[in-house]
């Protein structure tokens, strides 16, 4: 038989039996509909935690430590070190994309404000660390830069910030003895008399949110003006300064008893910021370490980010880490391993409730062909005695079965589509705001179109091939008869 004749017949048959059809299509749509949601579902969540929260293309380098008696020990004469020398080793190993050193304040610090948005000042306990401001890239057009205003290199005044003068190819604070002789948002710092920019950090978003979701909401309770803290945003923050005391806390003094004090300016929200406390550009955490912690302190780094150029490089610059250069990793990155283990479990189980309503929907489809055959009986037997061999009535039958799978599939794909937007529409207009909220839960990529074609088609054809078997054996002449 002619493939146009039998496309004909095909077209003629599903319009005679639409109905029988409509019904049939209800259980593919519907299993399609949920596979292709729950795996897009599954990718935007995975995209999201691991590459918004975790990061899973950076994993943090660390030195390895031992359980000894309950106490943690990085081995004899301190171990293994995280020095310029292991940067230049991560650099070589295939795969990274980029190398950053992060280091934290080795002596006791405390910071103090808060006035403008609290009604007093605070005073607290301040823990930081440095990282290299080429890894943060904060919101475009923002007016506050996360860089080292202390290293910027010169040939002219031009090249330097208002108040900076350009001295031996380094920007330089001018010589002033108040406020009023700084310009271009500089101070007068009190111990070296020269204008400076305050120190740019940046914080974690999850601290707004911790803030809002239980401080904010415990002091509430409070006496006195602290009662009244207002809900704050991330534009409302932005600006913010504040007094930083290097040297002392209320936890104690440095070592050195060297003291000081400098302002610090919230430049932005970033996830590669510390999880409690600020994050400021390493170049001032190592000359702060240098000058209250004692030069030592300087010339070692607390971890190392190393930037992989892909999620497929991960566990090979992972293994590299732990087994060639006997270094371990945070448990950061442990944590993003089970977190993307689980959401894959969970996506593979919801995927097999969408499998079973495939399955379901294939013998749905199996029953409803077996009842169309039975009552077109004497039809198929009349065109085997004109001469329709046994393979065009089989393949009759399941092109019914492939043209209800192209109607199934697109209705299902239709189904997602409206579902998930829906979705994404009840998250932005009635959840509130929370650290890492995504615009959208789903991840659509052109894989998972191609994917449920396949399977709709796959499940039809499955239903409907033992009826298309059975069709093709009628016998003609005892059809007619009537047996």
């Amino acid at each position: 038989m002619k493939t146009s004749r039998l496309i004909e017949l095909v077209r003629q048959s599903v319009r005679r039996n639409r109905l029988d059809f409509v019904l049939s299509s209800i259980g593919i749509a519907i299993g399609i509909g949920t596979l292709i949601f729950f795996t897009a579902l599954g990718v935007g969540v995975r995209t999201t935690v691991l590459e918004k929260i975790f990061v899973i293309t950076q994993i943090e380098v660390v030195k390895p430590s031992f359980d000894v008696g309950g106490f943690q020990t990085e081995g004899l004469f301190g171990g293994k070190k995280l020095n310029d020398r292991l940067v230049t080793q991560l650099q070589r190993i295939p795969g990274v994309a980029g190398v950053y050193p992060r280091m934290r304040l080795t002596f006791p610090s405390s910071v103090r404000g808060g006035k403008e948005i609290l009604g007093k000042d605070m005073v607290t306990e301040l823990i930081a660390d440095g990282i290299p401001a080429e890894l943060v890239t904060l919101e475009e057009g923002a007016d506050h830069e996360f860089k080292d205003w202390e290293a910027i290199s010169c040939e002219a005044d031009s090249a330097c910030p208002q108040s900076y003068s350009c001295v031996e190819g380094t920007c330089q604070g001018n010589t002033c003895d108040s406020d009023a002789e700084c310009e271009g948002g500089t101070y007068c710092e009190a111990s070296a008399k020269i204008c400076a920019m305050p120190i740019p950090v940046i914080i974690s978003p999850s601290l707004l949110e911790i803030y809002n979701g239980s401080i904010q909401t415990a002091m509430g309770g409070a006496r006195g003006a602290l009662s009244k803290l207002p809900k704050l945003s991330e534009s409302a923050l932005i600006g913010f300064q504040m007094e930083g005391v290097f040297g002392r806390s209320f936890l104690g003094s440095s070592k050195s008893a060297k003291l000081n004090t400098r302002k610090m300016r919230l430049v932005g929200f970033s996830d590669k910021a510390l999880g409690l406390g600020v994050t400021m550009p390493l170049g001032y955490v190592e000359r702060l370490n240098a000058e209250i912690g004692g030069e030592e302190s300087s010339q070692e780094f607390h971890s190392i980010l190393v930037e992989a150029t892909s999620n497929d490089e991960v566990a090979n610059i992972a293994l590299e880490v732990t087994e060639g250069l006997g270094y371990a990793l945070s448990s950061k990155y442990q944590n993003a391993e089970r977190a993307g283990l689980l959401i894959l479990l969970i996506t593979l189980i919801f995927n097999l409730v969408s499998f079973i309503f495939l399955a379901i929907a294939a013998i749905n489809i199996m029953h409803t062909f077996m009842m169309i055959i039975l009552e077109r009986k004497r039809e198929l037997a009349l065109m085997r005695a004109v001469g329709a061999t046994r393979a065009s009535i089989r393949g009759l039958v399941l092109g019914e079965a492939i043209l209800l799978g192209f109607a199934g599939a697109l209705a299902g794909i239709v189904l997602s589509l409206s579902v998930s937007a829906f979705v994404d529409y009840a998250l932005g207009a009635w959840v509130r705001p929370f650290p890492y909220k995504p615009e959208s839960l789903f991840v659509y990529e052109w894989w998972m179109f191609a994917l449920a074609l396949a399977v709709s088609l796959f499940f039809c054809a499955l239903g409907a091939l033992l009826p298309a078997i059975r069709a093709s054996r009628i016998e003609p002449a005892q059809a007619l008869a009537g047996h």
